[in-house]
């Protein structure tokens, strides 16, 4: 805003002189002048502004009005800023930064076309909010005890902000906010504001935010700060791996650890050792506790029936902090816990009686409770008590027992546990056995039970229905097969006999043996299933029927017929596929199944799987699958047999021969062995010789279009023949190489097919001429003459030699080879090219055999012919040898090794060079220096002497060795140098002190960590070489009982002892190596092991108790609390925490066990005493999955009956029939069997007769019995139907009926009755005879039919005569 004023007050007073100008404009050129405020004053800029951004524009006025320049001028101008030259518009450059530069002093200039003008500008940098604040003297750290009172100060924080204003402004505070430290927000001092605890917290780590007071964009910085709190000594000490509750055997042996007793001082800077007293519960000073160690043992002999330890014991122990000298401190700890003294089993199960015996009825009830008093006891406590009772032997399953699991001492109850049968098993004689689960004692007892008899069974077929099948040509006379039918019974009720319902014609049954015979011819066209009924019937008169089915079976006797004896067929080759060839029909005279025809082929002579046979509209038809080719079949005829088989078992069957006849076809067409035949003939082969045997087969079969038709021609030169028959290739003249190498030959072979069934073969033959070998290589360009410089090197190009042969290939190839053999020159075989062989070549070599081979070469040149042809002579190359200086000084006295003590004085000689060099003159004077770029220069060689002194004191750990590079030169035109190696080795003094690396190790070991094992092996190193390094390693503190050793050599440190984190759980070892250096000069090396001893699982949990009991009722709810149980595990952190679950005992899901609190509830299947009366669930406490880790512990739940279960009858009607209505009072009816299964007065069943007797019938309410109690008469009531119920003896009483039909048989128990007591009739006198005087009537309550009627004898006679009686009609 400012700057658009500036613009509008300059504009005016331009407005103002622009009048004044114009009239002074044409004497003189007049200046521009800056009309810019900040000219005078300055001109502010902030530091954030944008590179690139227009700050400011320049403004002017030329009074002459001349268009103006502007410009900046400076380096600091021209470094930061820019004009434009036409608009005078400023833009930054550079970006700008007030806390580097806060102001500049820029020169700007304004030009019209005759003068320039500057002004100077003060710009000042505006401040911007850019710079965080920045904390000075880090890293923070402070260490404070942990008794420092609130309100102290620690530390201050120091930060600064060079920014200005409120954004140099800093405010401090912690991100996040402590609970426990605060910060003054200007001064940044840190006081406490809550007491410290070391135990709980031993450090802090702050997080301090240093902030600007900037309104718009506040800037912040973090800093850490380290509060290390130190220990003092303000807690009592604790017991760790509680709880201490355990187990120990009542024959443990005195000495034995009993437990571990472990405290630590809870002030971890400095702990103070803990001292372990028993304080109560120590009977009979049974136990000892070491005041150290805390290692509680056994003093003394324990027994489980001593009264005062069979409840076990419960101590309470004190573990007191100890001051440095070992007396007691004030800071003290106690803790209670539980030994239970564990029983030894060494008692058996005992029964009260050895044998026990009864008798019962058959018809006692399921469930019923035998009276019998058994009572079995285990001496022993616990587990050791615990014991399971079982019945063993023959059908003791018939019983069942309650309880099989017995701890301690139970009565035991025997019931029936199946219906029993005297006809089945009269007498019962089994064992009793108390068997304890974890041990080999047994109880034993023998039960024996008699049964009384009741007769109950009827006969009983073994099959409802007997199914049999006969073939129709069975023999009369044949067993049929036998009814089975027994009746349970024993004597004459057992007794059984068969009869049949109907007499039958062509069956008989015998009447004891049940056997069925054929007694007539079957046929199965006539009946073919005959359905008889047969009646069983027992001594008694109680009948049941049975049926058998006889299945009359057709005989297969009629073999299938072709209508024909053979058959012919004929097919082209190549013929697609599925043709048919051949039908053909066989017939079955039998009647179906038997008479249905299946056809296969049965054999062939060729191709079977081309073939296949099915059935169409009752004929086998015969067809082709597989096209056929005529040449793979001889003789072009195939021969099948073919084969009818009908249904029957066993089936019959047939077979035809058919022939198939195959014609050829011309499918095939000649074809050469080879496409192209490729042969080399030597040129001088004689005129009319073979060449080459040409050969084409053809596929075809036949004569007529095989290989016997085939004929042979040729296109190609006059000096070859083909025969047209043969295929034979010949020549008809002379060849020659050098005419004519190479002949290309086209021949054909045509077949025996006319016209386009003619078929045609072609081939081609390549032959190639063979050169013979008649001329020998000529040599060129001889004699040789050439220059060579003596000591050339190998490889060296000496001169090429040539000789030329006119033959061909091998003939024509030229080997060269130097003869005789040259050691200094080789030859290129193939080029003939000369090279130096690397054998020095010396001019002044005195040997005059070498000085003539190094200056005559003699080169023979050979073809590779057969046989070959060498040149006619040799050539000979003469070598000029040029001389040089070839001669190298050579080192007398290196390389050699040479050794001096480490610490020699500077100066000190170490060794003298000697070279020698056989040139003359200066070409063999010899200087020494030593090679340029060595490691050190701690050494100097006289140039002349070869004398190498010392220029520095030696040090071997720094350089063990030096390798001096010396270098010999003679003094010729083309100087020659020789180098050799000069060892310098230092030897060792022991002046170096052995170092451990790292100085302090720090490893945790698991406690289950074997014996001898390696801990770790100690890096130390000792600078000095043999003796002087070789270290020797001790354990020199920290080992007191000697849980540690180090090895003497290597250093590896190994256990010596298992170890046992109960007893300690950290060592802290002083490790020395010792150098083998000389005596008064060893040095030592010194390094701290910490050791921390890791918890690994190695105490099992235990079980507070040796078993648990529960009893509960079977309807018990599902999730209901049974029983908990309880482990302690001496362990700590994940493997002090015990699970449970139930491992055996809970097939059915019955239970459930909370897996973390041990606590038993009832499953998701209900508990059912009758199925199960008590469970043995075996618990685990384990605190992993694998491993060994666990306890087991056995629970014994009882379940108590509960009556829910209603009797069952086992009929819902019983049924006596034809029961004598004369039957006398008491007469057993029959019984009723009623079964509930549960236990005392809720399994006892009582019987009642709720309707239907008319007081005739009682029951007996324990048996279920049926007796008359009364008279029975037929003619006064023929049949009753009674409804019985039985009642179980507990609430809620259930009950459960049956009814029980009872038919009377009528006999003849009433007396005959007249209608009246006397008849009178009035007659006329002379009635004719036979008139009807009157009719009498009787009858008889018990109606069993007709009555017959007569006179009484003792009538009179007249009466008698005169009248008489119709013994039916009762007519007079």
């Amino acid at each position: 805003m400012e700057f658009f004023q500036d613009v509008h007050r300059t504009t005016i007073f331009l407005l103002i002189l622009q009048s004044w100008s114009l009239a002074f404009s044409s004497v003189y050129n007049r200046l521009p002048y800056f009309t810019n405020y900040f000219f005078d004053n300055f001109l502010l800029i902030y530091e954030d502004t944008s590179v690139g951004a227009s700050i400011t524009q320049l403004l002017a006025r030329d009074p002459d009005e001349d268009s103006l320049v502007f410009g900046v001028s400076g380096i600091e101008g021209n470094r930061y800023f820019a004009v434009e030259s036409q608009t005078g518009i400023v833009w930054l450059k550079l970006p700008l930064d007030r806390e580097t530069k806060s102001e500049f002093i820029v020169e700007f200039s304004v030009s019209d076309n005759q003068g320039v003008v500057k002004g100077t500008v003060n710009i000042q940098v505006g401040d911007v909010n850019d710079n965080a604040p920045t904390f000075h003297n880090q890293p923070y750290s402070v260490r404070i005890p942990e008794d420092t009172p609130v309100g102290t100060p620690i530390y201050i924080i120091n930060a600064t902000d060079p920014d200005q204003g409120v954004g140099g402004t800093i405010l401090f505070s912690f991100q996040p906010a402590s609970q426990f430290f605060a910060i003054d927000a200007v001064r940044g001092v840190v006081t406490v504001i809550r007491p410290l605890d070391y135990e709980t917290t031993q450090a802090y780590q702050l997080q301090v935010n240093a902030t600007d007071q900037d309104k718009n964009k506040p800037l912040s910085t973090l800093a850490n700060l380290a509060v290390i709190v130190t220990d003092v000594q303000d807690m009592d000490p604790v017991f760790i791996n509680l709880p201490y509750s355990t187990n120990i055997y009542e024959n443990s042996a005195p000495g034995t650890i009993v437990r571990m007793i472990t405290a630590i001082d809870q002030d971890r800077g400095k702990p103070r050792g803990i001292g372990y007293t028993i304080v109560s519960g120590n009977k009979n000073s049974i136990f000892a506790l070491d005041y150290i160690s805390g290692a509680l043992t056994l003093n003394g002999p324990l027994d489980r029936e001593n009264p005062l330890y069979s409840s076990g014991f419960v101590l309470t122990v004190k573990g007191t902090e100890l001051n440095e000298d070992r007396s007691p401190s004030n800071a003290t700890v106690n803790t209670t816990f539980n030994i239970l003294v564990i029983d030894l089993n060494d008692n058996a199960p005992e029964f009260n009686r050895s044998e026990y015996t009864v008798s019962i009825t058959e018809l006692a009830q399921v469930g019923f409770a035998l009276p019998l008093f058994i009572q079995v006891q285990d001496k022993d406590e616990g587990t050791n008590s615990m014991f399971d009772v079982y019945l063993v032997g023959a059908n003791s399953n018939h019983f069942i027992i309650s309880p099989t699991a017995v701890q301690g001492k139970a009565d035991i109850r025997v019931r029936v546990a199946e219906p029993l049968d005297y006809e089945r098993l009269s007498h019962y004689e089994f064992s009793l056995f108390a068997n304890e689960t974890f041990s080999d004692h047994v109880g034993l007892a023998s039960v024996k039970i008699d049964l009384i008899n009741e007769n109950d069974n009827r006969p009983i077929f073994s099959q409802s229905l007997y199914n049999i099948s006969l073939f129709e040509n069975a023999t009369v006379g044949m067993s049929v097969l036998r009814v089975i039918a027994t009746d349970n019974d024993i004597g004459t009720f057992g007794k059984i006999t068969f009869y049949f319902s109907d007499e039958l014609d062509r069956f008989a049954i015998d009447k004891d043996t049940g056997n069925i015979t054929l007694t007539g011819r079957l046929d199965y066209e006539l009946i073919q299933r005959y359905t008889l009924t047969v009646i069983a019937r027992d001594g008694g008169g109680e009948e049941t029927t049975g049926r058998v089915r006889i299945n009359v079976l057709d005989v297969n006797d009629n073999t299938p017929t072709f209508q024909k004896d053979s058959y012919v067929g004929s097919i082209r080759e190549n013929e697609p596929a599925m043709i048919q060839v051949v039908r053909l029909r066989a017939v079955d005279d039998d009647s179906p199944p038997n008479n249905q025809i299946t056809y296969s082929i049965a054999g062939a002579s060729l191709f079977r799987s081309s073939f296949d046979i099915g059935i169409s509209d009752g004929f086998g038809v015969i067809s082709v699958t597989h096209s056929l080719d005529y040449e793979e079949i001889p003789g072009g005829i195939i021969y099948l047999t073919i084969m009818a088989k009908d249904a029957g078992n066993p089936p019959l069957n047939s077979t035809v021969p058919v022939t198939i006849e195959v014609f050829d076809e011309n499918d095939n067409q000649p074809t050469f062995s080879q496409a192209s035949y490729i042969i080399t003939v030597l040129e001088n082969i004689v005129a009319g010789a073979a060449v080459l045997f040409i050969n084409a087969t053809d596929l075809d079969r036949s004569r007529e279009f095989g290989q016997e038709s085939i004929i042979y021609s040729l296109e190609g030169p006059p000096q070859f023949r083909l025969n047209t028959r043969s295929g034979e290739l010949t020549t008809t003249s002379l060849l020659d190489r050098e005419t004519k190498s190479e002949y290309i030959l086209i021949v054909r072979a045509v077949d025996g097919g006319v016209g386009y069934n003619q078929k045609t073969g072609i081939a081609t033959v390549n032959i190639t001429l063979l050169d013979i070998n008649d001329n020998n290589p000529v040599w060129k360009d001889e004699p040789y003459l050439v220059n060579v410089v003596e000591m050339s090197p190998a490889g060296t190009d000496v001169i090429s030699v040539l000789a030329f042969d006119p033959d061909l290939g091998l003939n024509g190839t030229v080997v060269y080879s130097i003869s005789p053999a040259n050691k200094f020159y080789s030859i290129a075989t193939t080029t003939g090219k000369i090279r130096t062989t690397g054998v020095v070549l010396d001019r002044e070599n005195p040997n005059p055999t070498d000085a003539e081979l190094m200056r005559k070469i003699v080169v023979s040149a050979t073809d590779r012919g057969n046989p070959p042809l060498r040149a006619t002579s040799s050539a000979t190359v003469v070598v000029n040898l040029l001389d040089l200086n070839d001669n190298d000084p050579m080192f007398q006295n290196l390389p050699t090794v040479a050794e001096v003590l480490e610490g020699i004085p500077v100066g000190s000689p170490v060794f003298q060079v000697a070279a020698l060099d056989p040139d003359e003159n200066l070409n063999g004077f010899v200087s020494y220096h030593m090679q340029v770029g060595m490691p050190r220069l701690d050494f100097v060689i006289n140039t002349t002497t070869g004398l190498i002194v010392s220029t520095a004191e030696l040090d071997r750990e720094r350089t063990a060795e030096y390798y001096l590079r010396v270098v010999a030169t003679d003094s010729g035109q083309f100087p020659r140098s020789s180098t050799a190696t000069l060892t310098v080795r230092v030897l060792d003094v022991n002046d170096e002190t052995p170092t451990f690396s790292p100085s302090v190790y720090n490893i945790s070991l698991l406690e289950s960590i074997p014996r001898d094992s390696s801990v770790l092996s100690l890096i130390c190193t000792d600078a000095d070489i043999g003796l002087n390094a070789e270290l020797s390693y001790f354990i020199t503190g920290g080992n007191q009982d000697g849980k540690f050793s180090v090895g003497f050599r290597n250093g590896v440190l190994k256990t010596v002892v298992n170890l046992d984190r109960e007893t300690q759980a950290a060592y802290n070892l002083t490790m020395e190596a010792i150098d083998n250096g000389p005596a008064g000069s060893r040095r030592t090396g010194t390094a701290r092991v910490f050791i921390t001893v890791l918890d690994v699982n190695d105490n099992r949990p235990i079980f507070l108790q040796n078993s648990y009991e529960a009893t509960v009722p079977e309807n018990v709810s599902i999730s209901a609390s049974i029983v908990q149980v309880r482990a302690t595990d001496a362990d700590e952190g994940v493997f002090g925490r015990v699970w449970y679950r139930i491992i055996s005992g809970d097939n059915n899901n019955n239970f459930r066990i909370d897996a973390s609190t041990g606590l038993i509830v009832r499953g998701v299947q209900r508990l059912d005493r009758e199925t199960r009366s008590s469970h043995v669930l075996e618990v685990e406490a384990y605190n992993s999955d694998e491993g060994t880790m666990n306890s087991v512990v056995r629970v014994i739940v009882y379940v108590e009956d509960v009556n829910d279960e209603t009797p069952v009858f086992t009929q819902q009607q019983y049924n006596r029939l034809d029961l004598r209505e004369t039957a006398g009072i008491g007469t057993s009816v029959t019984v009723v069997r009623a079964t509930d299964k549960d236990t005392g007065d809720g399994g006892s069943v009582v019987y009642r007769i709720v309707s239907g007797s008319d007081r005739k019938f009682d029951i007996d309410q324990s048996t279920g019995l049926i007796t008359t109690v009364d008279y029975l008469d037929y003619e006064t009531k023929i049949s009753y139907l009674m409804n019985i119920s039985a009642t179980d003896q507990a609430p809620p009483y259930n009950r459960a009926y049956c009814t029980v039909y009872v038919t009377l048989l009528n006999e003849l128990d009433e007396a005959l009755q007249f209608s009246n007591a006397s008849y009178e009739a009035v007659i006329r006198e002379n009635i004719p005879t036979g008139t009807e005087v009157l009719r009498v009537q009787a009858r008889s309550i018990d109606n069993l039919g007709r009555l017959s009627y007569t006179f009484d004898p003792n009538s009179s006679p007249q009466a008698l005569e005169l009248f008489k009686i119709d013994s039916i009609t009762v007519s007079v």
